[in-house]
């Protein structure tokens, strides 16, 4: 059984010279105890340490925690920090000061060498286990805490989830130690607490070991998610590519299999959709039928079909520039709203296409105006043009196009009018 000593810090963190840790400390018991812990284990080997103060500002004796957390480290010679964050709104309080706290945290982690310490527990893996089955969770929610992920720019490690509450407490009434009572511990309103005051209590009594084996249960689900989460990597391997999400490829899934890549894919844009956003993706989207234009939202993304490939677009991907460029002739000209930079030069470059034109005007959108590509027999209105080349239809609206006397002589990326044989320049769209 592991002992709660500077040694078992040592050991579980393996910390470098050059690592720089960064303790989230709130002045409570279980940082506290921390803060004490890699104090002693700073003595033994040296690494750099800082502890934080995030300072909510919901209670009225936030400032004065921050003074005892400040007081506190500099008794232990531990450098510290404190900083504020604005939460407005009383609704999903404890979530938003969740997302505040490590959104402030995380500017602390700016290096592969930082390593963000969070002091909790064995009894906070109980609670997010029964939060986790309240809302339905799935394998990577009913695994529970990690013990060690990826946090910013570094990695967020919790070392003392192997020890219940008591346990810290004992060790914090042995070394004489003051902490923080937090009161809004006692506020029933946030879940966690709920689950604190009434749940546990209740559920130890007639089970003394449920600790120990719901932990142990977190840690088999944990392991089905890696397992599963590494094949699921593999298949999406096989269905992704530069434009977006390869549907045929998806199709070929197991249905199962299918749902775990489609989550694996948004999961990488930052999104969790529930289970109903994810059915209606697969019937009015994926199963569109061939010649709609399907569209859903999603946070601040539209999710797109074409071509039956899936693509995860943000808004400025579909917003259609307004401005008109005037052109002189310039070698370099930036585009608007993230559309990109064109580069115009005398050799050929990959990807570049004849111009003999020196002056004119970049518009956008015109999908109406008739063009005729050189070697083509007719000319055809440009959104023909770009259905044969199978230019997404968000995409058509973005593409740039030069007029030289009202007459559209060249698609950026795409087309020009002027043969190769005939060119004086070569035009180059770098998205």
């Amino acid at each position: 059984m592991a002992e709660l000593s500077p040694q078992y810090l040592l050991d579980t963190l393996a910390p470098l010279a050059d690592n720089q840790l960064v303790l989230a400390f709130s002045g409570g018991l279980d940082s506290m105890v921390l803060l004490h812990l890699l104090s002693l284990a700073q003595k033994q080997h040296s690494f750099s340490l800082k502890a934080v103060y995030i300072n909510h500002g919901i209670s009225a004796h936030a400032n004065h925690w921050a003074d005892f957390c400040k007081a506190q480290c500099d008794a232990l010679g531990v450098a510290f920090a404190q900083q504020a964050v604005v939460i407005t709104g009383q609704s999903n309080l404890e979530q938003k000061a969740r997302i505040a706290r490590y959104q402030a945290l995380a500017q602390y982690v700016s290096t592969d060498k930082h390593m963000l310490l969070s002091a909790h527990h064995a009894d906070d893996q109980i609670e997010s286990l029964l939060l986790a089955l309240k809302r339905g969770a799935g394998g990577a929610g009913l695994s529970g805490i990690a013990a060690k992920r990826p946090f910013a720019a570094g990695m967020l490690c919790r070392p003392l989830l192997v020890f219940s509450r008591s346990e810290l407490e004992h060790y914090a009434v042995a070394n004489k130690l003051s902490w923080v009572n937090d009161d809004s511990n006692s506020d029933c309103r946030f879940e966690r607490n709920f689950i604190r005051q009434h749940l546990t209590p209740v559920i130890k009594a007639r089970w003394p070991q449920f600790q120990q084996t719901a932990t142990r249960s977190m840690q088999h689900i944990a392991q089905l998610q890696q397992l599963a989460e590494h094949y699921t990597r593999q298949a999406l391997a096989q269905c992704v590519s530069d434009a977006g999400l390869l549907l045929q490829p998806l199709a070929e899934l197991l249905p199962l299999q299918q749902d775990l890549v489609l989550r694996q894919w948004l999961a990488d844009f930052g999104l969790n959709p529930e289970t109903q956003w994810l059915t209606t993706l697969k019937q009015q989207v994926i199963a569109a039928r061939p010649d709609a234009e399907p569209l859903l939202v999603l946070a601040d993304y539209q999710l797109r079909r074409f071509a039956n490939t899936l693509y995860v677009l943000k808004p400025i991907d579909v917003q259609t520039p307004t401005q008109t460029l005037t052109w002189q002739g310039e070698p370099e000209l930036a585009l608007p709203d993230d559309c990109g930079c064109l580069y115009i030069s005398a050799t050929k470059q990959a990807d570049a296409i004849a111009l003999s034109a020196t002056r004119g005007q970049w518009v956008f959108g015109q999908l109406s105006r008739r063009f005729k590509p050189a070697g083509a027999a007719m000319s055809k209105p440009l959104k023909q043009w770009f259905k044969l080349w199978q230019v997404p239809p968000w995409q058509r609206l973005r593409v740039p196009l030069l007029l030289v006397n009202g007459e559209l002589v060249a698609v950026a990326g795409y087309a020009s009018s002027t043969a190769p044989e005939l060119a004086t320049a070569w035009l180059h769209w770098q998205r």
